[in-house]
């Protein structure tokens, strides 16, 4: 049985021995009683996994570390993690491991779950604005909200910020459902969750996926040196951006036969 307080997050780390803020996790578990963690180490090289473990005995019972053996890229090890969680936990989410969103801001999504009974997904976005500290380098802001425009425009979903390293979960069939089958898109996989389950929406409910998807502006958000992302990623989002598309014929024909399980 899951605890209906409880909310597991899922932090994928791949070599983040010096950029762990040790601290940082420490003081969230010790002021949100009803937060857990699991740490995805994705086939790290360096000493990542010595220190999970660490905090993992530090912390018993809400703390796990799973281990993959060979680096399988972020969407599989968050993928991995929440799949992991979902089995037990009625909230979930996933939170980026450089903190560029200082945990602080789970309460304030998971706070959303209770304003809002519809919503199924919480998910932050970096919405520059008075009264609210965010803080992108210039290129990366622009190019954030060219992709985001590219995104609502190809797939009909107008999200402000999809990449925003910084999402919540209600364990639901969806959830499940969305989550059936490995990403097929290595920067963009929260595009691609998010078009699944626009489609799953659309066959099941004949509704879209903003009746059940809530975007909650960050009150901080800092960016953080040592990204693995570089601005000439941008070229292969967009690339992913149009097979995700491409992709939504598929999830409908899985959908009609059954539960997907396989991609073409």
């Amino acid at each position: 049985m899951s605890d209906p307080a409880r909310l597991a997050l899922v932090v994928p780390c791949f070599n983040e021995a010096q950029r762990l803020d040790r601290p940082a996790f420490d003081e969230a578990l010790r002021t949100m009683p009803w937060l857990d963690l699991c740490f995805v180490d994705d086939g790290s090289t360096d000493a990542t996994a010595a220190r999970l473990h660490d905090i993992a005995q530090a912390w018993p019972g809400r703390v796990r570390v799973v281990v993959l053996p060979t680096n399988r890229g972020k969407a599989e090890a968050v993928r991995t993690g929440l799949l992991t969680v979902s089995a037990t936990a009625a909230y979930c989410g996933f939170w980026d491991a450089d903190l560029a969103a200082p945990l602080a801001e789970v309460a304030t999504l998971r706070e959303v779950f209770q304003r809002q009974p519809q919503a199924e997904w919480v998910w932050g976005i970096r919405l520059r604005a008075l009264g609210r500290h965010i803080t992108r380098r210039p290129l990366r802001h622009y190019l954030g909200r060219l992709f985001a425009s590219a995104a609502s425009i190809l797939l009909g979903i107008d999200s402000y910020d999809t990449q925003c390293g910084a999402k919540l979960f209600r364990v639901t069939p969806l959830l499940h459902t969305a989550l059936s089958e490995p990403f097929r898109s290595r920067w963009i996989f929260d595009v691609e969750l998010l078009s699944r389950a626009d489609a799953i929406l659309r066959h099941d409910a004949h509704r879209a996926v903003d009746t059940v998807v809530y975007e909650q502006p960050l009150a901080v958000w800092e960016h953080k040196a040592g990204s693995k992302v570089k601005p000439t990623d941008f070229l292969r989002a967009l690339q992913e951006l149009w097979m995700v598309r491409g992709q939504r014929a598929h999830w409908a024909r899985a959908l009609v036969m059954g539960t997907p399980t396989s991609s073409p």
